[in-house]
């Protein structure tokens, strides 16, 4: 082979260790939160996924997102962390830009905000965002119905 095709190999594989390498190493940390996260807390977990809490118009820290009854968690891999208690959501919104616009490539962010009007972004999957819709839509009715008015029940072979 001539020098010119080991330069450009030499040059592709220290483009895939300068983008793949941090990326692996953020996985396995991420790995050993949820590891440790669950030895502490998993009986009580509803969901576990990765994610990204959005700091900035480029800027991601990398973490686990995390839904119990009585809070929404997320903790970084670098000891970041923000909860959130199910009462102080106002509103969920998915979907694939952020809120700086930025357009987002196989992945989804989830959107909250909460009832002081501060708004949280997490970067997650598309196949985890798939199951936060269904279990933040789950919540939501159950919410819906805890705060309706009483209604009439209708029972099977009840009096009329």
């Amino acid at each position: 082979m001539s020098g010119a095709v080991w330069v450009l190999l030499g040059a592709a594989a220290l483009v895939a260790a300068i983008f793949l390498f941090p990326r692996l190493l953020i996985s396995r940390a991420q790995d050993r939160l949820a590891r440790e996260k669950m030895a502490r807390e998993g009986h009580s977990l509803k969901l576990l996924t990765r994610a990204e809490l959005v700091v900035g118009r480029y800027k991601r820290i990398p973490g686990l997102l995390s839904w119990r009854d009585d809070v929404l968690a997320f903790q970084g891999i670098s000891g970041h962390a923000v909860n959130i208690p199910p009462s102080r959501i106002q509103k969920i919104i998915t979907a694939d830009r952020i809120a700086s616009g930025r357009l987002l490539f196989k992945l989804e962010v989830l959107r909250l905000m909460d009832t002081d009007g501060q708004e949280l972004e997490f970067v997650v999957a598309r196949n985890t965002a798939d199951q936060w819709r269904r279990l933040l839509g789950e919540w939501a009715g159950q919410e819906r119905l805890s705060h309706a008015a009483p209604q009439e029940v209708v029972t099977p072979g009840g009096k009329r």
